[in-house]
This record gives C-alpha cells, sequence and structure tokens, in this order.
C-alpha cells in the first residue's frame, strides 16, 4: 500500500503525525511518502525519514497516495488532490464541518476520523484530552499575566478535558471551583469574583436544530472583574458554545478581546505543546495505520472498522 505523510497545513503548526521510529517497520514493506518538511517542526529533518526507508515527495504526490495520514482535517484544495476510493485519517470532527463532509462526499473519500477510533469501553484511543486541559489551563494563566496562586478559576464541567484543567490549576496553587450542570443555570450567581472562567462542557451539536441558549450570555459579561481570561477547550463552532460571546481561535490568533476579556478557543490546544502531542499522536496512530497497509480495511481491528465513514 502507498501511504501518504503531508505538512499539517494550519497557520504555525508545527506537528508532524508520524515520526520515523514508527515508520522504520512500515515503509519496509509498503511504499511511505511524506511531504517535503513536514517534520521540521518537531525537529525531524527529511534526513530522518529517508534513513528509516521513507520517500521525500511533493504535496500532490502525498495525497495521491491509497492511504492519507495527517492530524487535522485536511482543506478542501488538498481533499481534490485525493483520488476516489482513497483513505483519509485524521481527526475530523464531522458533526461541526458539513462544508469537509461535502468534499469528502465529491471526492469519495473513505474517511477514519482518529477521534472515533474507540476502544471497548468507548474510550478514544487516539487522543491528548487531559494535555487539553493543561495546556489550555497554562495558557490561561499567562493572558492574565499574574501570579496564579492568587487566582480564582472556575471550571465548567468534571470530564477528561476539565481533569486536565483542574490539575495544572491545583499545580499552580490557584483556588479552584467545579461547576457542574446544576450551576449552569445560574451562572450569573458564580461569576462574581471569577478572575479565569473555563469552559470544558461537551454539548451536543446538532446541525438542523436551533443552538441551545448559552449558559454565559453577552449581558452576564459584566459581571466579570476587568481583564479576567475566558477559556473554551473544546472549541465549539461559533454560535454554539455555552459562553456566547465565545468563537474558535487558531494558533496565528489565539485569543481575542471581547469587553475587555479576554477570550480563548484554540482548535486544536494540544498544538501548543507540538513536540510531546506529535509523538504520542505517533505512538498512537502506528499500530492502526500497520494494520490498515499490512491487512485492507476488511482486515482492520475492530476499533478501526468501528470508525469508518463511508460517504456516498
Amino acid at each position: 500500500m502507498k501511504i501518504g505523510v503531508p505538512a499539517e497545513n494550519r497557520p504555525l503548526e508545527k506537528r508532524v503525525i508520524l515520526h520515523p521510529s514508527e515508520l522504520r517497520d512500515i515503509a519496509r514493506r509498503h511504499e511511505v511518502l511524506v511531504e517535503e518538511g513536514a517534520g521540521v517542526g518537531v525537529g525531524i529533518l527529511d534526513a530522518e525519514y529517508r534513513a528509516a526507508g521513507c520517500q521525500i515527495a511533493r504535496r500532490e504526490k502525498v495525497y495521491a497516495a491509497d492511504l492519507v495520514v495527517r492530524i487535522k482535517e485536511p482543506l478542501e484544495e488538498e481533499i481534490k488532490l485525493m483520488k476516489h476510493g482513497a483513505i483519509l485519517m485524521s481527526m475530523m470532527h464531522l458533526r461541526c464541518a458539513p462544508l469537509l463532509e461535502s468534499a469528502l462526499v465529491r471526492q469519495k473519500i473513505v474517511a477514519v476520523p482518529l477521534e472515533n477510533i474507540k476502544d471497548a469501553l468507548d474510550r478514544r484511543m487516539v487522543e491528548a484530552v487531559q494535555d487539553t486541559g493543561r495546556i489550555g489551563m497554562e495558557y490561561a494563566f499567562k493572558l492574565w499575566g499574574r501570579d496564579p496562586a492568587t487566582a480564582t478559576v472556575k471550571i465548567m464541567g468534571y470530564g477528561n478535558v476539565a481533569q486536565g484543567a483542574i490539575r495544572a490549576a491545583v499545580d499552580k496553587l490557584a483556588a479552584v471551583e467545579i461547576l457542574n450542570r446544576r450551576h449552569f443555570a445560574e451562572m450569573q450567581k458564580h461569576i462574581p469574583g471569577t478572575d479565569i472562567l473555563v469552559d470544558a462542557v461537551n454539548r451536543p451539536y446538532r446541525r438542523d436544530v436551533a443552538k441551545e441558549p448559552p449558559y454565559v450570555t453577552f449581558e452576564m459579561l459584566k459581571l466579570f472583574r476587568p481583564m479576567s481570561v475566558l477559556v473554551d477547550l473544546v472549541a465549539n463552532p461559533e454560535y454554539h458554545a455555552p459562553i456566547e460571546s465565545m468563537k474558535p481561535t487558531y494558533m496565528n490568533e489565539p485569543y481575542y478581546m471581547f469587553e475587555g476579556l479576554y477570550h480563548t478557543a484554540l482548535w486544536g490546544w494540544p498544538a501548543m505543546d507540538p513536540v510531546n502531542v506529535s509523538k504520542r499522536y505517533s505512538l498512537q496512530v502506528v499500530p492502526f495505520v500497520r494494520a490498515i497497509a499490512d491487512k485492507g480495511l476488511d482486515h482492520a481491528p475492530r476499533p478501526v472498522k468501528r470508525a469508518i465513514i463511508r460517504l456516498d
């Protein structure tokens, strides 16, 4: 099988999905094409991929492979470079990305969303979920700009993402309060005195129904202290976030100011720790790539087969 590893395309994105050490065994039996410079952002030179048996190729040739593997979803013009019936493995979050889904349908791509690969207990097998909470919390302290030990942090939710944020805040000796569902209906009572509000609520996103009402409305923003920080760790689609004034941000502009408050909702928090997270993903993803390449999708491991979306 011909396997393509393209460079990531988002502004300031440094990660690469597969490292040379993990690809060495696969490259002995299959043709592995890595886009020129794909690993430079995490300190991996093209020569290291060549030493592992991979070929360094132009973007067009990489996307023409039978199996294309990357971290974030490709752009529409990149999907057009893929051949009909090819397999794409990447983070996709198609429920929030109707334009991406349409592009995949037009190109007849077989999608294997990495976030859908789960074990028998429905736990994601390719993830950096608690890292997301940690990285987002650390960035919030950076924006706030004062001694974290003097901060009052309130965290909405108690899932895996929230737990990463909780640990990071506790490690910094901040005062931490956990807000759960019973608090969300009366957020106006919990906002006063808050320095950093962290949204770690993964609400269901439905395209065809009215959006759910926000928990923190525009009107409530005046209850925050000036220069407080609002963080969305889930990066909900615009107009669907629990914080009404929140919209996704990206590495080139990771935050914005609104009503005198910092807002940040990075679409891909792990990108802020590219070296560690890139290596983590590489170790998690390579067994699935090897299985697909060696056995084909029909005989792939059960978690992969359950994740497949055949768009037509």
